[in-house]
C-alpha cells in the first residue's frame, strides 16, 4: 500500500515549536538512538531536516538530517518507522538531500555503519576512512552518480 506523503525541509532555528512539535518524540525514542548508531539525534543553528510528513494523518514519517558548513555538508541521521519502511521514503529522501548539496557545490562528508554504507556508494560516496562498526564516506562536490 502507497503512503502518500509531502516532502518538508525543516530547521529548528525557523519555527522550533513546530519543529518539535513534529519531531521531537524521535529525539526522545531510544529505539531511534539504537537504529541511529547507539548516539542521540543532535540538532543545531546549521542543521537542515529533510522530512516526510504523511498527509493522512500529518506524523513524520521519515527523516535525513544534514549539518551545512562551508564548502561542506554532513549527513548527520537518517531513520524511518517501521511501520513505512520499503515504500521508498528513504530513496526519496535521499534525492533530496543529494540534490540539495549538489546545488550547494559542496562535498559531502557520512560518518555511519558500516552496514549503511551501502546505500549512499551507489551516488558516488567513497570510503574515506573506518574506525570500528563505523566507515566515514565521502563525496567530492560536483561528481555525479
Amino acid at each position: 500500500m502507497r503512503i502518500e506523503c509531502d516532502v518538508l525541509t525543516l530547521r529548528s532555528l525557523d519555527d522550533e515549536a513546530a519543529f518539535f512539535a513534529l519531531l521531537g518524540r524521535f529525539f526522545a525514542s531510544p529505539g531511534v538512538r539504537r537504529a541511529c548508531g547507539g548516539y542521540p539525534l543532535n540538532d543545531g543553528p546549521r542543521y537542515r531536516w529533510f522530512v516526510a510528513q504523511c498527509r493522512r494523518d500529518g506524523r513524520a514519517l521519515a527523516f535525513i538530517s544534514i549539518e551545512e558548513q562551508p564548502g561542506v555538508v554532513r549527513i548527520r541521521h537518517g531513520y524511518v518507522r517501521p511501520e513505512a519502511r520499503g515504500r521508498g521514503l528513504f530513496r526519496e529522501l535521499r534525492g533530496r538531500v543529494l540534490a540539495h548539496i549538489e546545488q550547494l557545490q559542496a562535498t559531502a562528508v557520512a560518518r555511519l555503519p558500516a552496514a549503511a554504507a551501502e546505500h549512499l556508494q551507489p551516488y558516488g560516496f567513497i570510503v574515506s576512512g573506518t574506525r570500528g562498526r563505523w566507515v566515514i564516506l565521502e563525496k567530492a562536490q560536483h561528481e555525479t552518480p
